[in-house]
């Protein structure tokens, strides 16, 4: 029985072609003013419409345009619904996803603070230290679950809006 041969070894593909193309058919993309943006994950990045979210390490991602910095976001969800939210021409509701991931972080930051803080206290022994920064703790988690719900109803508002 003979082996059929194989074709692919005679085919040449231009590379430059299907880059071109390719880049245009994004550039399309990218343009179009439908309700909702193109979404498109290249690597660890994600392109939303005409913005691009740039992962910087686990906990920052930043927003830009054209390559042009606009924000950095501390979570990835809340940085792709702010690019949801302006493709919307929304900006009220991006602003308030972007103060909110900004509170949230500050937030989250002191807490670890007073977690720290807190246990520095309880090895020396000194209580009044262990229940003030006890409470700054209850305190601060307590804001941390009231941003988290705000931050909830943002990003629902993104998803629904109509324009």
């Amino acid at each position: 029985m003979k082996m059929a041969k194989s074709t692919t070894k005679n085919a040449e593909f231009n590379i430059e072609k299907i880059q071109r193309f390719t880049q245009n058919e994004f550039n399309t993309l990218t343009n179009t003013t439908t309700e909702f943006p193109f979404c498109f994950q290249v690597g660890a990045d994600v392109l939303v419409g005409k913005y691009r979210v740039t992962k910087i390490h686990d906990k920052t991602w930043r927003v830009s345009v054209k390559d042009q910095q606009i924000f950095d976001f501390f979570t990835r969800k809340d940085a792709i619904f702010y690019c949801i939210a302006l493709h919307q021409k929304q900006t009220k509701l991006a602003k308030d996803i972007q103060d909110n991931d900004s509170l949230l972080n500050r937030l989250e930051f002191d807490a670890s603070l007073y977690r720290i803080r807190y246990k520095k206290a309880q090895s020396k022994g000194d209580e009044w230290g262990e229940e003030y920064y006890s409470t700054r703790y209850l305190e601060v988690q307590h804001k941390i679950k009231a941003v988290k719900k705000e931050i909830e109803k943002n990003l629902n508002l993104a998803k629904y809006i109509k324009v």
